[in-house]
């Protein structure tokens, strides 16, 4: 009898953050960067930056209640030092996405977000509680627009 690897984990859940979670689309994450787009929304904390919009469901072609992307600059330094901080960034969000679940709260929205960073490479010790602190404003900021629609 061979067991699963989740029901080896004494009922524990499974925190895996599946590609239909990612931001890939160039027409999703193009309008997340106009600035005179009323819909999109910025929130900042340590060295994180959060943009981010509500779509609806039909624009986005995978089944997901949320799509989020990560973008690191050349500032941040070389190529190895920018994919750790990518890495640090998807874990920080893989270990926090009961954060995003809720965020699409109307339905037939998809909530679509870009991370990116802004800060010091040198302290990659802030950069998961600067991701929650964030990911909480934005929750709060979300579920108050749902209660007044």
């Amino acid at each position: 009898m061979s067991t699963s690897p989740e029901s080896s984990r004494s009922g524990q859940e499974r925190w895996s953050f599946s590609r239909s979670h990612h931001l890939k689309r160039k027409r999703l994450i193009e309008p997340l960067f106009n600035r005179n787009d009323p819909t999109v929304r910025s929130v900042a904390a340590g060295p994180i930056r959060i943009i981010y919009r509500l779509v609806h469901d039909r624009e986005v072609a995978e089944i997901a209640t949320y799509q989020l992307g990560i973008a690191v600059g050349r500032s941040a330094g070389n190529a190895v030092r920018r994919n750790r901080i990518k890495r640090i960034i998807w874990e920080a969000v893989r270990l926090n996405q009961q954060l995003l679940k809720g965020q699409a709260l109307l339905p037939g929205n998809v909530f679509t977000a870009m991370v990116l960073f802004r800060g010091n490479p040198n302290e990659l010790s802030e950069l998961s509680s600067s991701l929650v602190r964030c990911l909480e404003i934005i929750q709060r900021a979300v579920n108050e627009r749902a209660q007044t629609t």
